[in-house]
């Protein structure tokens, strides 16, 4: 978990919430049971339920839930059970413990002293997930659990194809140092040793009909082939990164223009998941600039299995709403576009998604005849001009 502590998710909460769900019995023949939501609306995904207290407040709105800390979900929603990547979940199992147990199991930095933590987050230990002894461990103590237990996917957190950490390497039984990694952010062979695990990880997952999710991380590390290869492995796409540049600003210029052909290039095939924190703490707070940017980025690339997350800085746990969520004007008539004067455009049985990702010029885009009228009510005819950097969606015309 990106600097936060899940609760829920052990194995004995899965044990307890299991008889309220109930996989289909041919599920390993027929493959998972995935977020399947509609074509039209905006289909959205709930970051961990453990502080919603009755779920049917998002009954009809939410597909899929990541980090499920129950099985019992409204309709519709699909449970996802939660685990780090390359984390050891057992927060009894400190350093002195693996130097006592497994010593060879801890994987540290270059200096060959300080374990790999991520985020600086000591409370997991990271482990050699290469290691076939730690690969059974981890799946028999942790995934197992959660596929007994009857979650239909179960996810994988903060899964990066660049070595974000300074991963290097661990000593043997005997104490002797093995260097497997660079600790480089861009490692071929950590990049491969990842795709590797997602493999494994997979494998056993579908073997027992249950499906896969990962978060995997994009930012100016990744190599674009790398992270093609992670989505091909996993059923959902999990971006915590979204179009907001993990939580302070929205991409712009060729960042978003990398990332938008990213999205479009896998979300065809791929249920995808984006999450999008606003600069706020709290989504109630955020402008409305910045929720009808996510919300037109959002119908600009959205493909039949894309669903949407947003909220406050780290604002996860609970249900939000707001009024721009709700928007619903039908299904794509045709693929994004670039119009004449700049902005990325893209048809709607019942509207129009405009987004202008320039960071320094004004775009202005020629409507159709009619009326239109974005998410707050104002109305346009003839053009529309967005200034650097916004987005909006128009119901229209009338």
């Amino acid at each position: 978990m990106s600097r936060r502590v899940f609760l829920a998710g052990s194995a004995a909460t899965a044990a307890a919430v299991a008889a309220t769900f109930e996989r289909p019995q041919s599920a390993a023949a027929a493959g998972p049971v995935l977020p399947d939501p509609p074509a039209s609306g905006i289909a959205r995904a709930q970051i961990f339920d453990n502080q919603v207290p009755d779920r049917s407040v998002y009954a009809g709105l939410v597909y899929f839930v990541w980090g499920a800390s129950s099985l019992a979900q409204p309709a519709g929603a699909v449970s996802c059970g939660y685990l780090p990547a390359f984390r050891d979940y057992d927060r009894t199992h400190t350093l002195a413990w693996f130097q006592a147990n497994h010593p060879d199991w801890v994987v540290y930095q270059a200096d060959r002293t300080t374990p790999a933590y991520e985020f600086g987050n000591t409370t997991y230990l990271p482990i050699d997930f290469t290691n076939p002894a730690v690969r059974t461990y981890y799946y028999d103590t942790y995934v197992q659990p959660l596929v007994d237990a009857g979650y239909p996917v179960v996810g994988f957190d903060n899964v990066g194809t660049f070595n974000g950490y300074g991963n290097c390497g661990h000593f043997d039984a005997a104490g002797t140092w093995v260097q497997q990694f660079s600790g480089e952010r861009v490692d071929d062979t950590w990049a491969a040793a990842v795709l590797d695990w997602l493999g494994y990880l997979a494998g056993r997952l579908h073997a027992a009909g249950v499906g896969i999710a990962a978060n995997l991380t994009w930012n100016a590390s990744v190599k674009t082939a790398d992270m093609l290869q992670a989505v091909g492995l996993v059923d959902v796409y999990v971006d915590e990164q979204g179009f907001t540049a993990h939580r302070v600003a929205n991409y712009n210029d060729q960042a978003w223009q990398d990332k938008f052909d990213f999205v479009r290039q896998v979300a065809p095939g791929t249920a995808y998941v984006s999450i999008n924190q606003t600069a706020t703490a709290d989504l109630a707070d955020a402008s409305t600039a910045q929720v009808d940017w996510v919300i037109a980025n959002y119908l600009l690339y959205r493909e039949r299995r894309s669903m949407l997350a947003l909220c406050g800085d780290q604002q996860y746990h609970v249900f939000l709403d707001r009024p721009e969520l709700h928007t619903d004007i039908g299904s794509p008539t045709a693929a994004p576009s670039v119009d004449a004067g700049g902005a990325r455009v893209r048809s709607y049985t019942g509207g129009l998604a405009v987004v202008n990702p320039s960071s320094t010029q004004t775009t202005t885009t020629a409507l159709p005849a009619g009326t239109w009228t974005d998410l707050h009510g104002t109305t346009f005819t003839g053009q529309i001009v967005l200034p650097p950097n916004s987005g909006t969606a128009l119901a229209g015309p009338s």
